[in-house]
């Protein structure tokens, strides 16, 4: 995938597993090859579901490695809603490959790793604040009540438009 690409380009060591892979071998993986950083991509939309089975058995398995969300079913949203309450480790959304150098590169350093991860875990906290307080449109009512102030129309002296040609 690119960012396999871009992330090798830029002298990281990748090891990209492919696609459709289950939750079981990623994790068996990342402790074989004593990874830094694992990063899931989601292309379909069943992988959202299993992203967030992901970062629960991350959870439960006591990883703390940074977890990395991207591709083109992902969503800031998502990630924050969605995925990162499962997981105590950092959890961040990459939102191109593009992205993904910076963000791997401040994971790997000393020096700026956890005011990287705190500012993350900040702005997950704040999307999921501002994404709770959204409301729909307008005010849901019952079925009954929606019936009750259904639209009313007058059919009866609707005249249709008359065609005109040039």
């Amino acid at each position: 995938n690119i960012v396999s690409v871009v992330l090798q380009c830029n002298n990281f060591e990748v090891v990209n597993m492919g696609v459709m892979v289950p939750c079981s071998e990623i994790l068996a993986r990342a402790k074989l090859e004593n990874a830094d950083i694992i990063g899931l991509s989601g292309l379909i939309t069943p992988s959202l579901e299993e992203m967030a089975h992901v970062a629960k058995e991350m959870e439960r398995q006591g990883f703390k490695l940074p977890l990395l969300i991207g591709a083109a079913t992902t969503s800031r949203v998502h990630t924050a809603v969605k995925i990162e309450p499962n997981y105590s480790g950092p959890t961040i959304w990459v939102p191109d490959a593009s992205r993904s150098v910076g963000v791997c590169t401040s994971l790997m350093s000393d020096e700026l790793k956890a005011d990287f991860a705190r500012r993350m875990k900040e702005e997950n906290q704040r999307t999921r604040a501002q994404h709770k307080g959204k409301k729909g449109p307008g005010p849901h009512h019952s079925i009954a009540e929606a019936r009750r102030r259904g639209l009313e129309t007058d059919w009866g002296s609707y005249v249709p438009p008359v065609p005109t040609f040039l």
